[in-house]
């Protein structure tokens, strides 16, 4: 399956099969919007299946793989080389 995009009402961003509760499909121009107002968020990697995460903390879940505890810190230029944009 292909990895999506997603955002909730708070312009946090996901991106991988699944999503967090709250969260709907969006667009690159939502992710980009959301990364030029990131402010003191922080944007994660899921160390088993590479889903992406924008928000203050991971989720405790991986939406996708559904393993605890998974996710990692990235930097913006990885961020945006996985997303493509």
């Amino acid at each position: 399956m292909e990895k999506k995009l997603f955002k909730d009402k708070a312009g946090n961003v996901h991106f991988g099969i699944n999503a967090p509760d709250g969260f709907v499909p969006c667009e690159k121009a939502d992710v980009e919007k959301a990364l030029s107002k990131i402010g003191k968020r922080k944007l994660w990697r899921c160390n088993v299946c590479n889903d992406l995460h924008l928000n203050s903390v991971p989720p405790k879940i991986c939406p996708t793989c559904t393993t605890s505890d998974a996710y990692v810190e990235i930097g913006l230029q990885e961020f945006r080389t996985v997303i493509g944009i």
